[in-house]
């Protein structure tokens, strides 16, 4: 049953093409095209009379033949670049695309940084046994003359 399911699902797959009905085409431009009344409203979304006008002129040229970019041409060469919604990967409009992958790269390289430093700094350092009896005999005359310090308070005053 799990063979039959995947073969139907493989061939499903390879089977489905990407073709739109014109409606579909229509509506997804019209998605992708600013009203020039609104702002940053697209005419797919807006009820002014102008969106609806321009989603008409759409779906007019689609059922013309023109193709998508022909269309966004049309309305970019009529309003301005503004009305194209989704920003081209030329030029300045690079960064638009690039911005957030880099933001998070460093975000992630400074994470990585500041926990490396962090774990460096929590690792002890490696004595020698020469510095290591150093160490101790310094300890003990620190508590030694901290005891003697200690007993010196506990005595009053005036004896």
């Amino acid at each position: 049953m799990a063979i039959v399911f995947f073969v139907a699902l493989i061939f499903g797959t390879l089977d489905s093409k990407n073709t739109k009905t014109p409606s579909e085409r229509a509506a997804s431009l019209a998605s992708t095209i600013a009203c020039p009344q609104c702002s940053g409203q697209p005419v797919s979304e807006s009820s002014a009379p102008i969106a609806q006008v321009i989603r008409a002129e759409i779906k007019e040229q689609v059922d013309q033949g023109l193709s998508d970019s022909e269309i966004r041409t049309t309305y970019i060469q009529r309003y301005g670049d503004w009305v194209n919604l989704n920003p081209s990967s030329k030029g300045f409009d690079s960064i638009v695309w690039i911005a957030p992958f880099l933001i998070i790269g460093i975000g992630l390289g400074g994470i990585t940084l500041a926990y490396s430093r962090r774990k460096l700094a929590t690792q002890g350092i490696e004595l020698t046994k020469d510095e290591e009896e150093k160490v101790l005999a310094m300890r003990a005359t620190f508590e030694d003359s901290d005891n003697s310090i200690r007993a010196s308070e506990e005595q009053p005053i005036g004896e």
